[in-house]
């Protein structure tokens, strides 16, 4: 390799370039004394761990959901914790939906669609017995399942698992969703897929690869390997997929490639990357929670990858290109279920689709990226309490209404733009182009103002919002995410409720749930009024018509759009080992 090209080398799908940096976040930053350059990694002092997160204890969250592939998804944990250089840090998280029909909920599911969990202390040696079926024969069954998980190892210690019939999947994102019932107070956090393999101390590589890009907000992600590219001799192979080409969907909404359409050969170290791939995510976990997985993107596959790498970006994230795999895709040993006639795009067996909503999610996707065509004013209106005067004003409602599952306002969406080298289009579908995966290789990290907090939506404080989506909670974390404590936040700025904690001399976090300006406060009051038309009804039967009418018309608007959100999903189970 020529000296111009010692940091390495980028196939964009069509050509080559030489990256002339050997990490494309500083590219800009070296005449500027390095002013703009991204904010470092913190040590947050919650783990013992020292300013280099080389403690062998710090520990790692890896969310796996699954769609009725029990049988991969158990080898996928088997390796993880095999292949780990300290597997006792790995905790998994695992969303599981598969077939329940004619099992208790804490049987192993049918023979040919078990569970997970259950399938991987098979692996282990533990193993249910065959029960007969019915109500009499459900305590030993329940006895059973217990024991091989008191028995099977690091089920009950580092595995927690959620799990609902998969007639009530609807999507990966969806699924993805769920990581906020199982998220702990871990440091580091990975997503990914099913059926995967990795490199031989990948705990340790991760959060080497991590360090390496010094930002406390770097996302390591690329579309993985196949495993059966991966090298016999050394397990780190030279050449890293790397998507490169955005295209414009038919509807707008920028698509990323299935596949990696290029691949950084030859790196230094991890390269600033304009894409993201859901099937391999490594960062710290504060990336969960400041940029959560959207639970109303139902029914989406692609459509939905451009818009969440729209919100990390302008919530302050950056993702990179490990300079190596550190995963693998493993597609050689297919479930069963896998195989039979279904909606696929090769035909696999997926989730129940719903026509309805998918449009829904696919309209609120272009909502969050301000593209108007396509979308009805009905449908605008649909993602508000009832509109703010023309369309325009229900559009701006509308992305206002979505918070912490919208845009950030760390960065704008048409320097996002600007970065990714893409136009979208205009009301009449003109001007929209795509990047053709030009300009792969050398990418300038784009600075923000520091003082903003990640987690400060884009409309927060102008008062837009009329029926603001409720954010999601993390019952199990209550360690303070340290982006949260690093910016002054200001009085008009919508808060997270750890950000709303008070924090004592001490240094103790006493959590105080924060209630964001956007609230209404009269649905507060309309609620004091309908308790006291309960209490004193006959009293107060000529209660006035405008707040029976208003809680009508919000009780419709849950009903139409989309699912209260304060109730439990009937479909998601209670948490199993945590």
């Amino acid at each position: 390799m020529s000296t111009s090209s010692k940091y390495g080398r980028v196939f964009d799908g069509s050509s080559f370039e030489e990256i002339t940096h050997p990490i494309a976040s500083n590219n800009n930053n070296e005449a500027s004394g390095g002013a703009y350059e991204p904010i470092p990694p913190t040590n947050n002092n919650n783990h013992g761990f020292t300013n280099k997160f080389d403690s062998k204890t710090t520990p790692i969250f890896v969310s796996i959901p699954h769609f009725r592939d029990g049988k991969r998804c158990a080898q996928t944990v088997h390796r993880l914790f095999d292949t780990a250089a300290h597997p006792d840090r790995v905790v998994v998280g695992l969303i599981e939906q598969t077939d329940s029909t004619g099992s208790s909920s804490d049987s192993s599911s049918t023979d040919d669609d078990p569970t997970c969990l259950m399938e991987y202390c098979a692996l282990m040696g533990h193993q249910m017995k065959q029960h007969e079926p019915g109500v009499s024969h459900m305590a030993e069954r329940q006895a059973d399942y217990d024991a091989v998980l008191e028995a099977c190892p690091r089920a009950t210690t580092q595995i927690r698992s959620v799990r609902f019939h998969h007639f009530g999947s609807k999507g990966p994102v969806y699924a993805r969703s769920f990581t906020r019932k199982l998220l702990g107070n871990e440091e580091f956090c990975m997503e990914i897929d099913a059926s995967m393999d990795f490199v031989k101390n990948w705990d340790n590589a991760a959060i080497e690869q991590w360090k390496l890009t010094n930002n406390e907000y770097s996302v390591l992600s690329n579309v993985p390997l196949s495993a059966k590219d991966k090298g016999v001799a050394s397990p780190i192979a030279v050449e890293v997929p790397r998507q490169c080409e955005i295209k414009i969907g038919s509807e707008g909404v920028p698509l990323f490639e299935t596949h990696a359409d290029g691949k950084a050969i030859g790196i230094t170290q991890p390269l600033l990357s304009r894409t993201y791939s859901p099937s391999f995510v490594f960062s710290k976990c504060h990336y969960q929670t400041n940029v959560p997985q959207d639970p109303f993107a139902v029914q989406l596959l692609n459509t939905e990858q451009f818009p969440h790498f729209a919100r990390l970006w302008t919530r302050g994230y950056d993702v990179y290109t490990p300079a190596f795999n550190l995963v693998y895709k493993d597609n050689s040993d297919l479930h069963p279920l896998h195989h039979i006639a279904g909606h696929g795009e090769k035909g696999e067996k997926k989730w129940p689709r719903n026509d309805n909503e998918r449009r829904d999610a696919h309209v609120r996707m272009k909502v969050m990226l301000n593209i108007h065509h396509g979308i009805t004013n009905s449908e605008i209106s649909s993602m508000t309490a009832g509109g703010s005067g023309g369309g325009g004003g229900r559009m701006i409602t509308a992305r206002a209404n979505l918070g912490i599952y919208g845009l950030g306002r760390r960065r704008t969406l048409d320097q996002l733009l600007q970065f990714a080298s893409i136009a979208l289009p205009d009301s009449e579908f003109r001007g929209q182009y795509g990047n053709e995966g030009k300009g792969c290789a050398n990418l300038n990290w784009v600075p923000y103002d520091k003082s903003i907090s990640p987690r400060a939506n884009l409309f927060d404080g102008t008062g837009k919002a009329d029926d603001l989506d409720l954010e999601p909670e993390f019952p199990l974390r209550n360690l303070p995410d340290i982006g949260d404590y690093l910016f002054s936040m200001g009085g008009d700025v919508t808060t997270w409720k750890d950000q709303a904690a008070v924090v004592n001399q001490g240094g103790i976090p006493q959590t105080e749930t924060s209630v964001s300006s956007n609230v209404p406060y009269s649905f507060v009051f309309l609620l004091w009024v309908l308790g006291l038309y309960v209490w004193y009804a006959s009293f107060v039967d000529t209660a006035s018509n405008d707040d029976r009418g208003r809680s009508s018309r919000a009780r419709r608007r849950v009903l139409s759009k989309k699912p209260v959100r304060k109730v439990t999903p009937l479909s998601e189970r209670a948490l199993k080992n945590v």
